[in-house]
């Protein structure tokens, strides 16, 4: 299936564009090393595990890539730092109890569950992006009668709760007149909610482009996406540190965002993107077809903008908002003094890049200079 969407050329390409931001020195970039008190001894990173088949995979993004590739690693290698990495089937509740144990440094969230994390007390700072707008997907049981949202009524559905699908999910009921309550509403994690789909032990689920794969193996069909139906319904992914760890090692922080700024750099070539989804492929396990379906029409440069610009944060006070009205949170808070760009902000300015991405506005769009 590779074959079909790519060349060996093309993929050795992008493997090289990729080793070469890994492995970029600090010197190259003027960069000043911390002092060696200022480094953790160790990096503990978390992110949703959305591989199968024994492939740890965070998703078609700049984690997986930074994760496969050992970027991180090999920033921190000359230091001795060691990088532990997470992958958690809870997806958001689980990493969020994890922060609120003292477990984690660095993790990396859809927007909703950063926000409830933060919206309950955990002491973090939204310090870079790693996805805007992604898509969701309502998957239904073979046969079944579900062509809309609004056909879900009284039928058995599974969402994970605390996860960023949960507000769209909620958002594409109400334009129908629906809440939870209209529907048989099952809390499952996303390959339990797999193998009931498959099974009929449920009539739906909703979650993320993982979700093709039951229509490509023709075991679900996919009836309803969010695809082109607004910002509201997109989904953002970002960059989450606890609050001690920033204050603490700011130095290692700016790096790690400056190991995930140089894979969205690499990534954004668009000659280059159907290597792109191969490499996902090689690391997950899962189709070609499934990456390319996923990214129709959209830019990758834009996808991977790190910006925590007016745009960004439009969003997820957006999130707030619609979670705060859809009881998911009690507490709001705003979310730009959540935000912390001067990581991104100091890593752009290392690498030269502080032009490469335009600045989105509130409504999203890119604001002119």
């Amino acid at each position: 299936m590779t074959a079909l969407f790519t060349s060996f050329a093309r993929r050795s390409l992008l493997g090289a564009m990729l080793a070469i931001a890994t492995f970029a020195t600090l010197a190259t970039f003027g960069l000043t090393p911390a002092a060696a008190g200022d480094l953790p001894q160790v990096i503990r990173l978390a992110a949703p595990e959305q591989g199968s088949a024994g492939h740890s995979f965070a998703g078609a993004g700049l984690v997986s890539l930074a994760y496969a590739g050992k970027a991180i690693e090999a920033e921190f290698a000359k230091d001795n730092v060691r990088i532990e990495w997470k992958f958690f089937k809870g997806a958001g509740p689980a990493i969020n109890e994890a922060l609120a144990t003292g477990q984690l440094d660095v993790v990396f969230l859809g927007d909703l569950a950063g926000v409830i994390g933060r919206a309950n007390g955990l002491k973090t700072r939204l310090v870079a992006a790693v996805g805007r707008d992604s898509n969701s997907y309502l998957a239904t049981a073979l046969g079944s009668d579900i062509h809309s949202f609004k056909d879900l009524k009284g039928k058995r559905v599974a969402v994970l709760r605390g996860t960023a699908y949960q507000l769209p999910f909620d958002r594409l009921l109400e334009a129908e007149g629906l809440s939870e309550k209209d529907v048989r509403f099952t809390n499952l994690d996303w390959p339990t909610s797999k193998a009931a789909l498959a099974s009929k032990d449920i009539d739906a689920t909703f979650g993320g482009a993982d979700l093709q794969l039951m229509k490509i193996a023709g075991t679900a069909d996919i009836p309803v996406s969010t695809r082109d139906r607004g910002p509201i319904y997109g989904i953002d992914s970002g960059v989450i540190a606890t609050d001690d760890f920033a204050r603490q090692h700011p130095e290692a922080l700016t790096r790690l965002v400056k190991v995930l700024i140089q894979q969205a750099r690499a990534a954004s070539d668009e000659s280059q993107r159907q290597a792109l989804f191969a490499r996902f492929h090689d690391i997950s396990g899962l189709p070609v077809e499934l990456f390319s379906s996923d990214f129709e029409g959209v830019k990758i440069k834009d996808r991977y903008s790190p910006l925590l610009d007016d745009g960004a944060v439009s969003h997820y006070n957006d999130v707030i908002d619609g979670a705060k009205k859809g009881g998911i949170i009690r507490q709001t808070f705003d979310a730009r003094s959540w935000a912390d760009p001067s990581f991104v902000d100091a890593a752009l300015k290392q690498l030269q890049l502080e032009s490469f991405w335009a600045p989105t506005n509130a409504a999203g769009l890119v604001a002119k200079r």
